[in-house]
């Protein structure tokens, strides 16, 4: 055979054979590298962090009504209102110990007129804790305080234990500071001794306030 001609026969077997070799790389599965599989991240829900962190502090101030529940016992034959309809405000500090949850300490004042054209001033001094937590912009805490009061009711006056529980919510409007809305129930009683006994009352009052808080 020439030269050319053998030339010519070899080159058409290559041919020949290219498409056999192809498929038999596509079935190898040797030849093609692994691909990295395209597995999307699943989604996962966090769960809201309470923002009240150990360390924060808050300031609080308060302007309300205050409004009288009861007096007990009532010894009187016709059952009618001692108390009117009055007014509350407070100064509290918080500190917070552990996340959400707060220590502190209040100051306040309410005052009601009563029967015989008297006026009574119950000013508490408590100590105070509660739990705070948060959902969207707003704030919302529970809270209950212990602590001593002075009370005057026109002209004489009295020193007592008091109690108050409640709570509030507010809308955080900038970064420092929330208002809303709070309301607490008020123990006070009042207690007496000795030839005095028989004077011994407890009443019960409901603060609705608004309120305002500054965090530190």
């Amino acid at each position: 055979m020439k030269p050319y001609s053998a030339a010519v026969v070899g080159l058409s077997a290559l041919l020949a054979l290219a498409p056999i070799q192809s498929v038999l790389a596509q079935e190898d599965p040797g030849s093609e590298m692994p691909s990295s599989p395209d597995i999307a991240s699943p989604e996962v829900e966090l769960e809201p962090v309470n923002p009240f962190l150990p360390g924060d502090q808050t300031i609080g101030l308060t302007v309300g009504l205050q409004l009288p529940l009861f007096i007990l016992p009532d010894t009187r034959a016709v059952i009618e209102p001692k108390l009117d309809l009055g007014g509350s405000f407070s100064f509290s500090y918080q500190y917070f110990i552990y996340r959400g949850i707060a220590i502190g300490g209040t100051i306040g004042g309410a005052f009601n007129s009563s029967i015989g054209d008297q006026s009574l001033f119950v000013a508490p001094l408590s100590f105070r804790g509660a739990y705070w937590w948060t959902l969207g912009s707003f704030e919302f805490d529970v809270g209950a305080e212990v602590g001593g009061y002075l009370l005057r009711l026109g002209d004489d006056g009295v020193l007592g234990p008091f109690a108050k529980l409640g709570g509030g919510a507010f809308w955080n409007s900038a970064s420092s500071w929330s208002i809303g809305l709070q309301s607490y129930f008020w123990l006070v009683p009042e207690l007496h001794v000795g030839d005095y006994s028989d004077l011994t009352r407890t009443s019960g009052f409901l603060e609705v306030a608004l309120a305002a808080v500054y965090h530190l």
